[in-house]
This record gives structure tokens, sequence and C-alpha cells, in this order.
């Protein structure tokens, strides 16, 4: 374990908590305790949920959750009905008492969120929600499931590529420096294209952050190189490669390419085992791959 980012992580924890006060740390305005007040609130988010669901969520001993929420249902807060298909499990539901007990805290709540986010301009909150996107994405459990989709380019994604991919590259700052210069050229290339109709940009984001990329620049009337191709860390194992890969392949074929090229350091990550799912093959000695897409080498 890092003690440097354990430590930092807390800073973050307690500053967020002074500035932003989360539902759980306003209960002195309701009557319930601060674990009631992360159930009642885990079911309101939730809708309609099971008590697996919250103990899962919230890390509670499920007994312990088991009569908080009986002790719930006797005020009025919940109801429980039988799950549909098993009548030992129950959907539990926030009554219109429970939303009301709830009404108070989530007001203070709003309230105090409004505040922090009205000293700020238009462009440092979209800063901040990118930001806040990004620490769900990199704390969220491996499990949680990824709305990922891919989208054209836009202002400032060729500025987040040239520094994405040079943060991305191994090696230390020369590599780096090196490595953005590269991407750099290749962004340069895209956007001075005589026909920028036959070239193609991707833009993975994921629940709306940004979280990976590609570039598909058209080296002649018959040959297109993929030029640019990351994924941010953490991600990878979502299949983000794969779609980007996909897109610009599909984009080469219906722009009526014969071919696709690349070299295999395109990314910091091995990539061979995607390019040959897609039907690449290696140019022997010349350290690129090759894709037909006429003739019979065509996939």
């Amino acid at each position: 374990m890092n003690d440097g980012l354990t430590d930092a992580v807390r800073r973050f924890q307690w500053f967020y908590a002074c500035h932003v006060k989360a539902p759980h740390e306003l209960v002195e305005h309701s009557a319930l305790s601060l674990t009631e007040t992360r159930v009642l609130f885990a079911v309101m988010h939730a809708g309609t949920c099971t008590a697996a669901n919250i103990s899962r969520t919230l890390g509670l001993d499920t007994g312990y959750l088991s009569r908080m929420l009986t002790q719930f249902e006797c005020a009025g807060l919940i109801e429980r009905q039988p799950f549909s298909g098993d009548a030992r499990r129950h959907q539990v539901s926030l009554t219109t008492d429970g939303e009301t007990a709830l009404a108070v805290v989530s007001t203070h709540v709003r309230d105090e969120v409004s505040a922090a986010l009205d000293a700020m301009t238009p462009d440092e909150r979209a800063q901040l929600l990118a930001s806040m996107g990004c620490v769900q994405r990199l704390l969220a459990p491996a499990g949680d499931a990824q709305r990922v989709r891919l989208r054209g380019p836009r202002p400032g994604d060729f500025g987040w590529i040239v520094e994405r991919e040079a943060h991305l590259a191994p090696g230390g700052m020369q590599s780096q420096r090196k490595w953005e210069t590269r991407t750099a050229t290749v962004v340069a290339d895209y956007l001075t294209a005589p026909d920028p109709l036959r070239n193609g940009c991707w833009i993975a984001e994921q629940d709306g952050v940004s979280v990976g990329a590609s570039l598909l620049i058209g080296m002649s009337a018959g040959s297109a190189r993929l030029s640019a191709l990351f994924v941010e860390p953490g991600v990878r194992r979502g299949g983000i490669a794969r779609r980007l890969v996909k897109a610009c392949v599909t984009f080469a074929t219906e722009s009526g390419y014969d071919r696709i090229v690349c070299a295999i350091d395109l990314n910091p990550a091995p990539i061979a085992p995607l390019l040959l799912h897609f039907g690449f093959e290696e140019l022997s000695g010349q350290g690129e791959w090759e894709k037909r897409l006429k003739g019979p080498a065509a996939i």
C-alpha cells in the first residue's frame, strides 16, 4: 500500500467533507443516526431494492441491517413486498413518510452543493464535473457496469489526446516528450488534411468522461493509417480499445480504402492480440501491421 497515496485520499475526503457536506455529514438536521440516514438514502437512490443490495452497497452486516429495516417498517418509513418468484426475499422502498424524513436533509445537501457551485465559473464547473467522473471511475468496484459510448471530436479533444498519450508513454520524461511530439505531429496531420472527410477520430466516453481515443488518417487514395490509439488505465477490460479499432476498420471500409496500416508501438500497452482479432497481419521486418480491406486477404 502506498502510504503517501492513502494519506492524499484521506486529505481529499476531509477537504470534501468540510467544503461540500455529504448527506451523512448533515445528520444534525435529522432525528436519524448516521447509519440510518445512509440506509434510507441508499433505498431512495435505488428506488426499489433488496436488503442484500443495501448490505453490499454499504458494507453492513445483514442481521444488523434486517433489524434496522424492521424498525423502519414499524415507523412507517419503508415498506417491504415479497420479491417476485422468491417469497424469502423482499423488495424495499420508501413510503411517503420515509421521503419526508429525508426531505430536510436533502434540502440542506442541495443548498450546500449549490453554494459551492455558484462561486464557480462555467469552465470551472465543467472541469469539476470531468474530475468527479474520473474519481468515480477509478474508485468504483471492478464489477460496476460501465456505460461507454463513442463520439466524434469536440474542441479541446485533440489537445487532450496529445497530453494523455504523452502521459501514458512508457519510460521517463525524455520518452514522454518524444511521444508528445509524435502525437502532436499526428494531430496536426489530421487537422490539416486536404480531405478531412477521409479521416476519422473517435472519443470513448464512460459516464461522460473521456477515457480513450483513436485516429485514422488517410495516407493515399487506397491506404489509411491507424495513427493513435489509447485507453485510460483501469478501463481496458471493458472492451473499449476493441470498439475504437472496430470504428476505424468500419470507417475505412465504408470510405473505400484498400488497407489499414499501423505501427506495433502505437500504444504503450501491447496491442498485437487486438490487431490479430481484427485480421491485421504483421509486415515482416517493417515494425508495422496491415489489414487488407479488399482482395483475397480481406476479412
